[in-house]
């Protein structure tokens, strides 16, 4: 059906069923799209360990939001005592975020932030895909792209830290991260010391991938190297969204290739 719909309307914007009671707003050139359509939502091993973790009242980071699937699935687990603050720096994504949660009745829930995450505040580049690839807008210098997408332009993105962020919205504990933007992910979290070196500092679930690291000129082995400095320790988790132990420790040059999402938390 999806390559039916693809093939006689290749730009075609639908309303989805997300999970099991959410909506989405996909397209049939949307990579991510795809996969909501036909398997019901994008990365669902991660998705099961979000929905398993998060209770009503929590407080939870979608870092790299794109299009809102995990805040949705955030924001529904949480509840109406709970919080739900996401960044997404793309002008596009984050005007379908703002779709969709709006969509689902969860604007107030949801604390919409058209940002990026980064080790200091001021203005970066952002790699801009064509439509459908920006899953894969990068403020780093690599191109590539599954499914054949380029780079067609770049856009100015005003950056953040999360510990400036957390300081200016009074915001006392965060329970849940996820992480997911293309290599920045140790410059988010070296903007983000004050919060991780607390014991109550958040689980977080974050994405280290070679390919994405390369383009800010590091290894995903500095991520497992920084976060062990707070006392965090890194987990693999299976295909049924557990935790299934430890992450093999990679060596300087890589990382274990079966696990590009991973689990950190406080001994």
């Amino acid at each position: 059906m999806w390559r039916h719909i693809k093939k006689r309307h290749p730009n075609k914007a639908m309303i989805t069923k997300l999970g099991k009671g959410l909506k989405v707003r996909i397209y049939t050139h949307d990579i991510i799209g795809k996969d909501i359509y036909v398997k019901g939502m994008f990365e669902k091993a991660e998705c099961m360990f979000v929905t398993g973790f998060l209770k009503p009242g929590m407080t939870f980071f979608d870092i790299g939001a794109n299009l809102g699937q995990y805040t949705l699935i955030g924001a529904e687990c949480v509840g109406g005592s709970g919080h739900v603050h996401s960044f997404e720096p793309s002008s596009r994504m984050f005007s379908e975020l703002n779709f969709n949660v709006s969509l689902n009745g969860l604007s107030n829930v949801c604390n919409l932030n058209n940002v990026a995450v980064s080790d200091k505040e001021g203005i970066a580049k952002l790699s801009k895909y064509e439509a459908g690839g920006e899953v894969f807008g990068s403020l780093g210098n690599q191109n590539w792209a599954e499914s054949g997408k380029s780079i067609v332009g770049y856009e100015e993105v005003k950056t953040i830290t999360l510990d400036n962020y957390i300081h200016q919205h009074g915001i006392r504990k965060i329970d849940l991260i996820k992480m997911d933007i293309e290599g920045a992910e140790l410059f988010a979290l070296q903007g983000a010391r004050q919060l991780l070196q607390h014991s109550h500092a958040p689980v977080i679930v974050l994405e280290m991938v070679a390919r994405n690291t390369e383009g800010f000129g590091y290894k995903p082995a500095a991520i497992c190297d920084y976060l062990k400095e707070f006392g965090y320790r890194l987990y693999c988790f299976n295909k049924r969204g557990r935790i299934s132990g430890l992450l093999p420790q990679p060596s300087d040059t890589d990382i274990v290739a079966d696990y590009s999402n991973v689990v950190a938390r406080k001994q």
